[in-house]
């Protein structure tokens, strides 16, 4: 699992499960609309489309001139398709037009990336037509004979490993249900690769130091529903919200970085499976003490103060002793690379984390779901069920890293009565059910 010859990097980079983590305030550019068009093509297992928009209207104009009586009536399919965003709600695979082969900016390609490293391997089977109407169904048809030939080139790696794979299976789970109601996927796929994009990034931080414990589990991370109040004296808000997630984004670029150093590249698996695959091998043991000076040595202009280094006498102290060499680089006491790191989470924090975040007078900041999220994620947690007890769907958000208090429970029952999805078998809590709204 170690590299057979470990070497220090002349740099601080990351390519792997979170590859959007970089250190410069340029990265932190983004767009949308291109990130979901270039997670569309990898999730339909299609190569990115050569063609711009305006070249497949043209084609489409092309199509319809042979089969309508009245070629005039192509200005009004025009209009109704193409002049707005008519167009994308005829299938999730449309959505490739929004990120054009030769048209993607880096830092929207490596945010693909990172969820793309979600979802590890997995793909949607094509869109179906049969509740298309007919100007619709000629548009996917032709649209299919650009598409029919982009199958990726590249075989999928079947013994690739996901960091979390708890949350890859939700992933997996949720694209499934939402791939077979497309019209509901279309109208939520923006806000499906938001959540992802915040519940990967968050539960990955929550989990890098955990590593000694093998495979992570989803860690407790509370929210808000927006509408209602926050105080200091709700504690799982204040303890385990918005301030535990800023700490721990203080450990992922560090960590990340230092268990690439450690793998040849391309054959990179996440740092708890490290750590399981070479635990008690005397070969590796000796090769992280060793490495473990040449690294202080190599990077000492970056420590402020020479950092202890000491022989470990097993392999979990040995990787503990890199990570701890990793992290000084940047800790504000200890490193000259502090404002890096900084700039990493503050990057992440004014991005994916952006639409889960709100400043709320003494309490501070927050984390909160808006109300339509809260529709989106109970339709995923339901799923293919009918409805949900109101304490199974609230285990369904946690393991999928989402934490509601008592009093955010309770104001959620509201908003689901509101919505008229409730159902009360009796006066027990035990007995209310939610129901889907899809």
């Amino acid at each position: 699992m170690l590299k057979s010859d470990l070497k220090v990097p002349s740099s601080n980079s990351l390519s792997t499960f979170i590859p959007f983590l970089r250190t410069k305030d340029k990265h932190y550019k983004i767009c949308w609309d291109t990130i979901l068009g270039y997670f569309v093509h990898a999730a339909y297992n299609k190569s990115l489309l050569k063609i711009e928009l305006d070249g497949f209207k043209d084609s489409c104009e092309q199509r319809f001139s042979e089969i309508l009586d009245e070629p005039g009536f192509w200005s009004e399919i025009e209009a109704m398709y193409f002049e707005k965003e008519e167009l994308f709600k005829i299938s999730p695979e449309l959505l490739m037009f929004k990120a054009t082969k030769g048209e993607i900016d880096p830092n929207s390609e490596k945010l693909g990336d990172t969820l793309i490293e979600l979802l590890n391997g997995f793909s949607l089977s094509s869109s179906q037509n049969s509740n298309l109407n007919i100007l619709a169904k000629e548009i996917k048809a032709n649209f299919d004979t650009f598409n029919d030939s982009t199958k990726v080139k590249q075989p999928v790696n079947k013994n690739k490993i996901s960091y979390l794979p708890y949350l890859t299976s939700h992933f997996q789970q949720d694209l499934k249900f939402l791939n077979s109601r497309p019209n509901y996927l279309v109208t939520q796929f923006p806000a499906f690769i938001k959540l992802y994009s915040f519940l990967y990034v968050s539960q990955m931080a929550l989990n890098i130091r955990d590593w000694k414990g093998g495979e992570p589990s989803h860690k407790p991370c509370f929210f808000i529903v927006d509408n209602e109040r926050a105080s200091r004296e709700r504690t799982q808000v204040q303890r385990y919200g918005h301030a535990q997630l800023v700490e721990y984004l203080e450990y992922l670029f560090p960590y990340l970085v230092m268990n690439e150093a450690l793998q040849d590249k391309g054959n990179t698996k996440p740092l708890w499976h490290l750590a399981k695959a070479i635990r008690d091998d005397k070969e590796s043991l000796d090769d992280l003490n060793l490495f473990a000076q040449k690294f202080c040595d190599a990077r000492s202009k970056y420590f402020l103060t020479p950092p202890p280094v000491e022989k470990q006498n097993d392999t979990d102290n040995a990787i503990e002793q890199m990570l701890k060499l990793s992290l000084r680089q940047f800790e504000k006491k200890n490193g000259t690379l502090k404002e890096y790191n900084q700039t990493a989470v503050k990057g992440v924090l004014n991005t994916i984390c952006a639409p889960f975040i709100q400043k709320r007078g003494q309490a501070g900041q927050v984390l909160t779901f808006n109300q339509d999220y809260i529709v989106l994620l109970t339709n995923l947690a339901i799923g293919e069920s009918e409805k949900l007890r109101l304490h199974e769907l609230i285990k369904a958000f946690e393991s999928r890293g989402i934490y509601f208090d008592k009093q955010s429970q309770q104001n959620l029952v509201n908003f689901y009565e509101r919505m008229g999805i409730v159902e009360r078998m009796s006066d027990s809590g035990d007995a209310v059910y939610v129901k889907k709204t899809v």
